[in-house]
């Protein structure tokens, strides 16, 4: 299972902040996985799919 990496000052924010910010990575994470469902069913479907480099949402990922 994934971990969510928070930030430092994470411990120090009031619970309605923390709150905040768990809820902004979980709609993240569910845009994600919409994104990924689509594009798997295209596969599934027989659709050939051609993805430029910079939709990938992996690399998203590790240039943030």
């Amino acid at each position: 299972m994934a971990t969510v990496k928070t930030p430092k000052s994470f411990n120090k924010m009031t619970l309605a902040e923390q709150e905040a910010y768990l809820v902004k990575k979980f709609q993240e994470a569910e845009e994600m996985r919409q994104a990924i469902f689509k594009m798997l069913a295209k596969v599934r479907g027989g659709q050939r799919m051609k993805i430029a480099e910079i939709d990938r949402p992996d690399e998203a990922i590790l240039k943030e």
